[in-house]
């Protein structure tokens, strides 16, 4: 790879819903975490607890906050939220099953899937408008850590936007990228590139940073 490696990202999906039994348009809805989403952060933090770790953020939202300070305080750091980092907006369904929403809504949940670029529930937010508000901050966040790693701990639709963004996928194929609960991507920035080195794994596949190139020099 060219150029040396700069910002790190352990970019991480929220642990598990109490109410993902029920399968949730949670979106903007302040859900909590079940006992196995916590001890999937648990785990995720007992892996991350050796790797120089400088800043971890995560959205406003309770499901992530907690999952941050998990990763967070073996580092002795204090995450930092984030309300740009939210989930998409899903308006009227927030926080109902598939099922109240198949019923409340008729053929609505059908349309979303047919347009999934462009389509927003009353009051909620299309694809494209999630991706306006998070690469700004993304990119933000990235920019005031030229030389660190951080984590971000967010939500299935904003890893999935951020990746396609920095993959060149197209909003429509986002979700060809799995990102299931406490889902772990590892992106490296390089002074000219970025490359994707985990996508969608867990807390056995967290690959070590890169050796400078300056470094090995010196040794």
């Amino acid at each position: 790879m060219n150029g040396e490696p700069s910002c790190r990202v352990y970019l991480i999906r929220h642990g598990e819903t109490a109410n993902a039994g029920q399968i949730c348009f949670n979106g903007h809805f302040d859900v909590g975490l079940s006992p196995g989403g916590i001890e999937q952060f648990r785990l995720i933090s007992a892996s991350l607890k050796n790797h120089p770790i400088h800043s971890v953020y995560s959205s406003d939202l309770k499901r992530t906050r907690i999952c941050a300070e998990i990763v967070a305080e073996p580092h002795g750091l204090q995450p930092i939220a984030h309300q740009d980092l939210r989930e998409i907006c899903f308006g009227e369904w927030e926080g109902l099953s598939v099922q109240e929403v198949n019923q409340k809504y008729p053929n609505q949940l059908e349309n979303r899937l047919k347009d999934i670029e462009t389509f927003s529930v009353k009051g909620g937010e299309s694809f494209h408008q999630l991706k306006a508000r998070v690469i700004p901050k993304f990119e933000e966040i990235v920019a005031r850590h030229p030389h660190d790693a951080i984590v971000m701990v967010v939500h299935g639709g904003v890893n999935r936007v951020i990746l396609g963004h920095l993959l060149g996928i197209p909003i429509k194929n986002i979700f060809r990228i799995q990102q299931e609960y406490g889902a772990i991507n590892v992106i490296q920035f390089y002074e000219d590139s970025v490359v994707a080195e985990l996508i969608g794994g867990n807390h056995h596949h967290i690959p070590n940073p890169p050796v400078s190139d300056k470094k090995i020099a010196i040794q």
